[in-house]
C-alpha cells in the first residue's frame, strides 16, 4: 500500500502541541494549540449535560427497580400456601361458630329455666283430673 502523502490543510498532533517547530500556514494561525483552552465564546459545538444520565444515575435507577422487585416478591412470598390459608380460616370460623352455639345454648337453657315452673303451672291448671 503506497503511503499516503500528508495533507497540508490538517495539521499533525506534533504541529499542533510544539508550534515553534513549525510555521503554521496562514489560515490556521487562529487555531487553539492543544495547550491553550478554547475560549467560551460559544464558536463551538454546545453540549448539554442533563442530555445524557450518568452512568451512576443508571445504577441507582436499576438498584431502584431491583429492591422494589426483591420486596415484592418477599411479600408474595410472606404469603402462606392458599389451601393452608383456606384451612385455617376454616378453622377460626368453626371454633367461633362453636362459641356463639355455645352462648346461644346457655341463653336459651337459662330461659328455660326460668319459665319452666309458669309453664308446669298453667299445665296442671289446664288438666282436668279424670
Amino acid at each position: 500500500m503506497p503511503p499516503r502523502p500528508n495533507d497540508p490543510g490538517i495539521p499533525t498532533l506534533t504541529q499542533r502541541a510544539e508550534p515553534s517547530f513549525y510555521a503554521p500556514p496562514a489560515d490556521e494561525a487562529d487555531a487553539p494549540l492543544l495547550t491553550e483552552r478554547a475560549d467560551d465564546d460559544g464558536a463551538g459545538p454546545v453540549f448539554d449535560d442533563d442530555a445524557f444520565p450518568l452512568l451512576t444515575e443508571v445504577a441507582h435507577e436499576q438498584e431502584a427497580e431491583a429492591d422494589a422487585e426483591a420486596q415484592a416478591e418477599a411479600a408474595h412470598a410472606a404469603l402462606p400456601d392458599a389451601t393452608v390459608l383456606t384451612a385455617r380460616l376454616q378453622a377460626e370460623v368453626e371454633q367461633l361458630m362453636r362459641q356463639a352455639l355455645a352462648e346461644a345454648i346457655a341463653l336459651i337453657q337459662t330461659r328455660m329455666d326460668a319459665e319452666l315452673p309458669g309453664i308446669v303451672a298453667r299445665v296442671q291448671k289446664d288438666v282436668r283430673p279424670g
